[in-house]
């Protein structure tokens, strides 16, 4: 331990000189999740001015704001490129910001293959162990690619921070890190679970009649995802297993309830697999502690071939618009990007390589804008400039409030007729029209 500590303490600079390094025109990478730069972050905000060009690149940051932006209102100094968008990077005026699209299991290899170059990346992680190890605590998604394709990796440590399960892609030695920040050690962010509305309820009691016992489950975050969760843990079903991108409270609350076995899964049986946390502090601290949970990277976790090889995969995630085609946007509004494609394809894609797996995405079949206006989610035709983030060719299931469907198999004519039919019935009749107008229907 000496040895490992001696080390340590040779890599250990401040903050300050940390952002010192930062030059005009470079790449600084925060990472994402609970993970996501704050001590660099704090220091370099001080050097606005000074700097010109630097890009911040982020993903779905659970952290408070960035403070180079905050301290950075012209956008001189700084601008950002973001994976995914999160709530703190859509704070982020667009002029500044602009999203990288990409599926979540290829993130790693643009990483890995120089697709994307990034001269100092730096982000939190746990002190190191008697081994000289340091834990990328809890969400090891895509870390080990960063911090090993980097010019520079500064580990910020973070002694709130502690090992966990997982394969080697979860930590980092310290003989690999270049330098250590050391700061006040914030916490993980609480992330509450979205309450489920009456909607969502009526979408989940869809979806779970769909899963069977012993079947390998992903959902994703939200709240129709957190409604299916409460219905299958009062439900007779039994020996599920789990593997996932993002691990959401409602896995958590099924072991608890005996749900999750994970007997049958044909790859990491027994485990609930997974690449990142998002939820409240009792989450996290399940993730530590649990025997049964293994954190890996998301190129496992969200590698079709890997996800279709369990048998009866049912995946379960959320969308925002959809037209009759079976084209799904579930990422921007308009031409305005608000997240990113995520795990959604993935996941589409290996549930569907699986034997009697289910690629289920689900919306109300209504939203209302700020005027009170009352939109219908399901669209002739996309709005113009939306994002396509799963295609026509890829969709199988789609569930609202009034009902399911599956598009698999389809004609469009067939898939108009079907869709129109979960609509809210409201808007039936102007989309049979549109329908008809766009010659999607029968004559």
């Amino acid at each position: 331990m000496s040895s490992v500590m001696d080390e340590y303490r040779r890599k250990r600079i401040s903050a300050e000189e940390a952002a010192a390094m930062v030059k005009s025109g470079d790449i600084v990478d925060y990472y994402a999740f609970n993970a996501s730069s704050q001590y660099l972050d704090a220091a370099l905000a001080k050097r606005v001015g000074e700097l010109e060009n630097v890009t911040i690149r982020s993903e779905l940051r659970l952290a408070p704001p960035m403070q180079v932006f905050m301290a950075d209102p012209t956008g001189k100094t700084f601008r950002l490129v973001s994976l995914f968008k999160g709530p703190f990077e859509n704070i982020v005026p667009d002029t500044r910001c602009s999203p990288i699209p990409s599926r979540l299991g290829f993130y790693e290899t643009m990483f890995r293959s120089g697709d994307m170059h990034t001269d100092i990346a730096s982000f939190m992680v746990s002190p190191p162990d008697a081994d000289g190890y340091l834990y990328f605590f809890p969400s090891p998604a895509l870390a080990k690619a960063d911090a090993d394709t980097t010019q520079c990796f500064i580990a910020e440590i973070n002694e709130t921070y502690s090992p966990f399960r997982g394969d080697e892609s979860r930590r980092i030695h310290i003989s690999e890190v270049d330098y250590v920040i050391e700061g006040d050690n914030p916490p993980i962010l609480d992330i509450p679970s979205p309450p489920a509305t009456a909607e969502d309820a009526k979408i989940a009691n869809y979806v779970v009649k769909e899963i069977p016992n012993g079947a390998c489950i992903q959902i994703g975050y939200g709240s129709v995802p957190n409604a299916v969760g409460s219905l299958i843990a009062h439900s007779d079903l039994k020996d599920l297993g789990v593997q996932t991108e993002l691990l959401p409270e409602g896995i958590m609350h099924l072991y608890e309830a005996g749900k999750i076995t994970g007997v049958n899964k044909a790859v990491d049986k027994g485990l609930i697999t997974a690449s990142f946390v998002l939820g409240p502090k009792k989450l996290i601290d399940f993730v530590r502690d649990c025997p049964d949970v293994y954190m890996c990277t998301s190129s496992y976790t969200n590698n079709p071939w890997i996800i279709g090889k369990n048998d009866n995969f049912i995946s379960v995630n959320g969308c925002l618009e959809i037209d009759l085609h079976g084209q799904v946007n579930s990422e921007s509004i308009m031409n305005r990007t608000i997240s990113g494609t995520g795990g959604q394809l993935d996941f589409v894609l290996g549930s569907q390589l699986s034997k009697n797996g289910k690629a289920i995405l689900c919306t109300p079949s209504t939203y209302t804008k700020k005027d009170g206006t009352v939109v219908s989610r399901i669209v002739a035709v996309l709005t113009p400039g939306s994002i396509v983030t799963t295609p026509r060719s890829c969709v199988q299931y789609i569930c609202t409030e009034y009902g399911i469907v599956n598009l698999r198999g389809r004609s469009v004519w067939e898939r108009a007729e079907l869709l129109i039919g979960i609509a809210h019935p409201d808007f039936r009749d102007d989309l049979i029209k549109q329908a008809e107008s766009l010659l999607l229907k029968r004559s």
